[in-house]
């Protein structure tokens, strides 16, 4: 099923958790700088079995294992293209296997701050041209796409100048057959991570509907996802997507979560975020199939 179709079809929507958390679980070591994709090279299995854990926890969007693994990333550590595109067929095989026709395959796209290993995905800090972030997109959406992913999600974008990269330049360069949702990252305030105020990036959003159908937060706090929604996120006329955390601090120096995380939080915000009307609720890192199996229920 297309993720369109879904959206107009089914109200309210579960998406799955955070795949490295669900990872780690399963024993995998993810201090890497590609951190799932590492499991994703050597382990591929693991990764099918983590899609199906959410399958099985009801969640009716399902992300490819995809967030860190842009051409750049792995041409940094030696691998050649045929390799890479290797890569992508097996994440694509992987999650299809382990879903079914009633699901939603999407593409994951982490930022350029992903990329980067040190954090930048919750701080935003980080100056490249816009041509460079095309190059730096273009390359892994087009090889998802050749491998039948036309649905997308800029996911963890927390840089304003990214945001219209996005949405001016590599958005426009595709057709009406692909379809893209936009998630960013807000600090405890509920501004963009990197300082931006959110009702500025709201304005800009506003004008956006054709162009970004879905617009959310995730891998933020619970705290900050909810002064967003009172700095009016859910003025919005797009579907709004809601995937906190567990409410940790990312240390980019351990590559590590900092502090203990409450998963519970999520659950007990979802009526709140419903009548909001939020459409689509899941979970980002720090999150389980079984928070995923919470939210499913808290739905019904």
């Amino acid at each position: 099923m297309r993720l369109l179709e879904k959206v107009k079809t089914q109200s309210p929507i579960v998406l799955d958790g955070g795949l490295a958390t669900t990872l780690e679980q399963a024993g995998c070591d993810l201090n890497s700088s590609l951190w799932s994709s590492e499991v994703l090279r050597h382990q591929p299995i693991k990764i099918k079995q983590a899609h199906q854990d959410f399958t099985n926890a009801g969640a009716d969007i399902i992300l490819t294992s995809t967030y860190q693994a842009s051409y750049q990333t792995f041409t940094d550590i030696g691998m050649q293209n045929e390799e890479i595109d290797d890569l992508f067929t097996i994440a694509v095989e992987q999650v299809m296997d382990a879903t079914n026709n009633n699901q939603v395959v999407v593409g994951s796209l982490g930022p350029y701050g992903a990329y980067l290993s040190d954090g930048s995905e919750y701080t935003g800090n980080y100056v490249i041209s816009r041509e460079a972030y095309f190059k730096f997109h273009e390359q892994r959406i087009n090889a998802l796409i050749s491998r039948g992913i036309n649905d997308f999600v800029f996911e963890t974008v927390p840089n304003f100048e990214e945001i219209q990269a996005i949405i001016e330049n590599i958005i426009p360069s595709y057709t009406e057959e692909q379809t893209f949702w936009l998630s960013v990252t807000v600090d405890d305030t509920g501004n963009l991570s990197d300082g931006t105020e959110f009702e500025k990036l709201i304005d800009y959003i506003k004008q956006k509907g054709t162009i970004i159908p879905i617009f959310g937060i995730n891998c933020s706090s619970v705290k900050g996802i909810n002064r967003s929604l009172d700095k009016g996120l859910a003025s919005l006329g797009q579907t709004i997507a809601l995937y906190p955390n567990g409410g940790s601090h990312y240390n980019a120096d351990s590559k590590k979560w900092e502090n203990d995380a409450n998963s519970d939080e999520i659950i007990e915000q979802v009526p709140r975020w419903l009548m909001e009307g939020v459409q689509i609720i899941g979970g980002c890192c720090q999150t389980t199939p079984e928070d995923i199996k919470k939210i499913r229920h808290s739905m019904s």
